[in-house]
């Protein structure tokens, strides 16, 4: 049985089986390892054997390379000894590094791990209140001031994101995948073309900077007195309203919420200007980004999961071409 193959359970077992050989790396002996996401990454809960609780993050899915993660954890160790963003503080190995290169074989793959602080608290997730928004708003206009002036030491870079796909592979062309029929294959081009080009002409007159690009509200955690940003992986170079867009593809099955989350970024920072159209045409991106990475991913609940999404992604791009608005309808 391949690992594609496998169920959810059978898929973890698979991924807990190389968690004792990463932690020994970090001179971390566990009494306690639950997963706790498994989906595009395998995260873990770690409890060691003295009481603390830790984040293992193993990145079956990324693309990015060594170098590149090496980048997101530089982010991070500088946001906890600088920034107001309460983000995860990272660990470093016996060898005094920021992530491990492991083998993952029922992949065939070589991968990259890393271990943090575990910061407790309740992810927001689909309810989130106004004043969760607000502060979600304000702490992604945080990392965009702090991001300005941020560094990275050799040979730690942040991919190049300012497209549709951002930095993924590109599932949908030159060949159409198996799972998706004709019409919807051919509203997809489509839908990709008009985000790409509104990508390309905002970048024209923009600066590039360091963004966190996927700041929904499964990545923001309530803790007792603050919001809390987790999962930096989708991290890059891109543009000011790439962050808005993404956080709000999210919510937009109620309009309502952006005026929330927008208000509290503008607390801090000036909207980026940009017009209606364009920016709807942006939220139809994400969606069409979102189709590339799913088509091809390995884990069990989204493969179960992919006919339900590519039904709801016609729904939604009939909407879009039919008015211009972008909805989450299902």
């Amino acid at each position: 049985m391949t690992y594609q193959d496998m169920n959810e359970v059978e898929q973890i077992a698979q991924v807990q089986n190389i968690v004792p050989g990463i932690l020994a790396q970090y001179g971390v002996e566990a009494s306690a390892i639950e997963n706790v996401n498994h989906s595009f990454n395998s995260s873990f809960k770690i409890t060691t054997d003295k009481g603390a609780e830790l984040a293992l993050r193993i990145n079956l899915a990324s693309t990015k390379s060594s170098n590149e993660v090496l980048a997101e954890m530089q982010w991070l160790e500088q946001l906890s000894e600088e920034a107001e963003v309460l983000a995860p503080v990272p660990l470093r190995t016996t060898n005094n590094e920021l992530l491990i290169s492991t083998r993952f074989e029922p992949l065939d793959t070589e991968t990259t791990a890393v271990l943090c602080k575990w910061i407790p608290g309740v992810e927001v997730g689909d309810e989130p209140t106004n004043e969760q928004l607000f502060a979600l708003g304000q702490n992604m206009a945080r990392l965009q001031i702090f991001a300005k002036n941020l560094s990275f030491q050799e040979p730690a870079f942040l991919p190049t994101i300012n497209r549709t796909l951002m930095n993924t592979e590109d599932n949908l062309r030159p060949a159409q995948p198996k799972q998706i029929n004709d019409k919807l294959y051919g509203d997809i081009l489509k839908g990709l073309e008009l985000s790409d080009e509104v990508y390309a002409r905002l970048s024209k007159d923009q600066e590039l900077l360091p963004i966190h690009a996927d700041l929904h509200n499964g990545n923001a955690i309530q803790t007792e007195d603050q919001l809390a940003i987790i999962d930096f992986d989708d991290a890059g170079m891109g543009l000011p309203i790439q962050d808005l867009v993404i956080s709000n593809y999210y919510i937009r099955e109620d309009t309502e919420r952006e005026k929330h989350l927008k208000a509290g970024y503008a607390s801090l920072l000036e909207l980026p200007k940009i017009s209606d159209e364009d920016y709807e045409i942006l939220l139809m991106g994400r969606l069409i980004g979102l189709v590339s990475a799913v088509t091809y991913m390995t884990s069990a609940e989204i493969i179960e999961f992919i006919p339900t999404f590519l039904e709801r992604t016609q729904k939604r791009l009939d909407q879009f071409f039919s008015n211009g608005e972008f909805l989450l309808t299902d």
